[in-house]
């Protein structure tokens, strides 16, 4: 299965991303199970981290800094 390329994330509340892919589609995809699952993740209750995210170079993921990132696999896949 190609995933298509990220090109736009939204923070929104609640733990909550809008992430829109080149194909036109846009998922919500909820950070909050990450947080709970892998310890990196728990500095997004920080909301100034969780609102900094952005599309990494060239699509193939979102990245909040040098220690968290999630693939366009993820966001594509558990994105609703």
């Amino acid at each position: 299965m190609v995933v298509p390329k990220i090109i736009k994330v939204t923070p929104k509340d609640d733990l909550i991303l809008d992430v829109d892919f080149e194909n036109g589609a846009t998922k919500k995809l909820d950070i909050k199970p990450y947080v709970d699952t892998f310890e990196p993740f728990k500095a997004l209750t920080n909301p100034i981290l969780f609102n900094s995210a952005k599309v990494d170079v060239g699509g193939m993921g979102i990245v909040w800094n040098e220690n968290i990132d999630l693939s366009r696999y993820d966001a594509w896949e558990f994105g609703v």
